[in-house]
């Protein structure tokens, strides 16, 4: 069972790293601010703002997607100990976020009121999408980095000629053929 899981993290890394992308990109807080006598303005604020790293997070765990398709037992641990930091950072900076866009909100209403201009703040999903998006990457990094190992790796004929080692029947052609293996 633990070898057929390299095609479904791979397809999760990088639907995982797509929808986070997606969250993080998507407008986490608008507002709308009116005054007396003056147009409305219309405010977003997306998470690639407020957490512009949170980007490369999930970027790179789409990328590690082909990593990890490509890669050995061992790289695959190190690439899976990579995606699931990452997703432990992602949740880290997103969820700190969300008490300075409290904060934010809290000022911009009491500062409206002082100077009676009105503010409508609205928030979206899309910052508690992120967090799911970025707490699935961790999952599926440590996944990764257990299972990984244990998965089928691509064959040899993929290899380098030079990282190939010769097989013993190999040499004797060489050298039925002339040529010196061990030169």
């Amino acid at each position: 069972m633990r070898r057929n899981l390299l095609a479904p993290s791979v397809l999760l890394l990088l639907a995982v790293g797509g929808g986070t992308l997606a969250a993080v990109r998507a407008t986490w807080a608008s507002a709308t601010v009116s005054a007396a006598g003056l147009p409305e303005v219309d405010l977003a604020v997306s998470g690639s703002d407020v957490v512009p790293g949170a980007v490369g997070l999930a970027m790179l765990a789409m990328a590690a997607g082909a990593g990890v398709l490509a890669a050995g037992p061992r790289l695959r641990r190190v690439i899976g100990a990579i995606v699931a930091l990452a997703g432990v950072v992602g949740v880290v900076m997103s969820v700190a976020t969300d008490s300075a866009m409290d904060t934010a909100r809290a000022r911009a209403i009491d500062e409206a009121a002082v100077s009676g201009i009105a503010v409508d703040w609205s928030t979206t999903a899309a910052q508690a999408l992120s967090v799911a998006g970025f707490v699935l990457i961790a999952i599926t990094g440590v996944l990764v980095a257990w299972l990984g190992p244990r998965w089928a790796t691509m064959g040899r004929k993929y290899e380098t000629p030079a990282a190939r080692e010769p097989e013993s029947s190999d040499l004797w052609k060489a050298m039925d053929d002339g040529v010196d293996p061990t030169a």
